[in-house]
């Protein structure tokens, strides 16, 4: 992801209003449905839209390796109960810069008999912060197939928790092009009664029109759910608790990413958003000193052997 935006808007627990969305490396808009809805946010004058759902870069201190495999066409399982380094590896030592007001650092990551934990805190103090996150990556460079998790999603205003499958510029697949290709589940931690959903193919589209927001029955935080992507020629569904939420079909949205431009990588992450962005994903707190997203029970499956 180009990730991102700020102000105070008024939310209920069933909708938001305003929306800033992002991809890996970049402050992108969301378009809203039936009421169009535009919120101006200042100081940046950058317009937000939301596109809600119903269910019936620019970086500094750039890594230096993206230490890629090739495209694996083989399952993989993992419970995530331990760090397997041969599959897996941390975002270490640098920042992505706005709208990012945390950097990673690879002891953000932790793991135990229950999963994966990726940590928020502030290594600092409140008058001078230095927030820290944790973010995970594989190595392998995947295709088609289904991608699952069962998370938590953390619920604290402007943090975000994330899965999502990514390629771009700094990050590039062995057969890839080298632009901007993203498959996205976000929890913006403001209303963790909705599932964030976005997609990017070749850096496009730049407004952000993809973006939706996807009613849930519970709260993503207060308990583990089983979320999914399942990314196949020309189509992209999305499920929860094995459920279809939404799909979309390159008939119709040519935005959809091809494996023959690029394979994408699997990644999770946890992350303070800066404030002026708060009409996409809330106020963050400083007060608050340290934060936590859990994974466990990453899977993926070739299309042939997919269930979903």
């Amino acid at each position: 992801m180009h990730y991102l935006s700020a102000t105070n808007v008024a939310r209920s627990a069933l909708s938001l209003c305003g929306l800033t969305l992002l991809s890996y490396h970049n402050l992108l808009n969301a378009k809203p449905v039936q009421p169009a809805l535009t919120i101006s946010v200042a100081p940046s004058s950058v317009n937000l839209e939301i596109d809600l759902v119903s269910t019936t870069p620019n970086t500094t201190n750039k890594k230096t390796s993206n230490k890629r495999k090739p495209a694996s066409r083989q399952s993989f399982a993992d419970p995530l109960t331990h760090f397997d380094y041969e599959h897996w590896w941390p975002s270490n030592g640098w920042f992505n810069g706005h709208p990012f007001a945390s950097r990673w650092q690879a002891d953000a990551i932790s793991h135990n008999s229950n999963g994966m934990q990726l940590m928020l805190n502030n290594r600092g103090s409140v008058d001078t912060p230095d927030w820290v996150s944790g973010e995970f990556r594989s190595r392998a460079y995947r295709g088609y197939g289904c991608y699952e998790i069962s998370m938590k999603p953390v619920a604290r205003s402007g943090v975000i928790s994330s899965f999502f499958l990514y390629a771009g510029p700094h990050d590039i697949a062995p057969n890839g092009n080298g632009q901007h290709h993203e498959i996205d589940i976000e929890f913006l931690g403001d209303n963790t009664n909705f599932m964030q959903i976005n997609f990017w193919r070749n850096g496009e589209p730049a407004a952000g029109k993809n973006a939706l927001l996807i009613p849930l029955q519970f709260d993503a935080a207060l308990d583990f759910h089983r979320y999914a992507i399942r990314w196949s020629a020309g189509k992209i569904k999305w499920y929860v608790d094995g459920l279809l939420v939404h799909q979309v079909n390159a008939k119709t949205n040519p935005y959809v990413p091809t494996t023959d431009e690029s394979t994408m990588m699997t990644m999770m992450n946890i992350w303070a958003t800066s404030n002026d962005i708060a009409a996409w994903a809330g106020e963050f707190d400083p007060a608050v000193p340290m934060s936590q997203s859990h994974y466990k029970d990453f899977s993926y499956t070739p299309l042939k052997q997919c269930q979903l």
